[in-house]
């Protein structure tokens, strides 16, 4: 792991990556994940394999309780919740593909098992921050918060209730692609200061292990905040 990240140089180190990019350029179709850092150890995918979950547009998977949250005012009840479910499913599908892998790769036979929980759960807590609960609340607010705006302007009367009921959703889907690197960057270095960190056995001392601690609390406290905010917000247009 020191030779890979000497080789790196300044880039952070995140074993929540995405296959290499000289592999993923052959390719017509390449969505990177998340996190687009360097694999730690072994390769998880030989030379031009494709990996599934982050180079086909089975990727966009990760994104549906993003578009949930977008669409709430035209689906039903269950409808937001389910689009939780279709995420977690192809947030859990992944997390066990890459330890598996992980497994598999490890060249040490003592090590195999530990290699492949290590990697499956910081895949497992990166993607639910990261592809899941933090861009799913932070839509909601912003769905919400231009749902009370057309609410205030009266837009319904200008423009129609259809078209004032649509804005919302307009404002939550086009917010998606703005939100994802500022997260996706929060949620790298947060990792790598705590869950990452103790998972590979690098937390030294007391005062390493409290901040560790404090970085992954203040990580799991900002959906709930955020959606309490959205809640409040919501509050206002009743």
């Amino acid at each position: 792991a020191s030779a890979l990240r000497a080789r790196l140089g300044a880039k952070r180190f995140n074993p929540l990556a995405a296959a290499p990019k000289a592999v993923a350029s052959k390719k017509a179709f390449s969505v990177q994940a998340n996190s687009d850092k360097v694999q730690d150890g072994p390769p998880l995918y030989a030379e031009g394999e494709l990996d599934i979950y982050r180079e086909s547009p089975l990727r966009y998977m990760g994104y549906s309780n993003e578009v949930g949250e977008a669409f709430a005012a035209f689906l039903p009840g269950w409808g937001v919740p389910a689009s939780y479910g279709v995420a977690a499913l192809y947030v859990f599908a992944d997390t066990f593909d890459k330890g598996k892998r992980a497994s598999e790769v490890e060249p040490d036979e003592d090590n195999k098992a530990k290699r492949g929980a290590i990697v499956a759960l910081d895949t497992l807590t990166w993607q639910m921050l990261a592809s899941v609960f933090w861009p799913g609340s932070f839509i909601r607010c912003v769905v919400n918060a231009t749902a009370v705006a057309v609410a205030a302007a009266h837009l319904d009367a200008s423009v129609g209730a259809d078209v004032a009921k649509a804005i919302p959703t307009v404002a939550g889907i086009a917010a998606i692609p703005f939100i994802v690197k500022p997260i996706d960057g929060t949620v790298d270095t947060a990792m790598e200061m705590s869950v990452t960190k103790a998972l590979n056995g690098r937390i030294e001392g007391v005062q390493d292990a409290g901040v560790a601690l404090a970085t992954i609390g203040a990580c799991l406290a900002v959906p709930p905040t955020l959606f309490s905010v959205a809640a409040a917000i919501k509050d206002i247009a009743v």
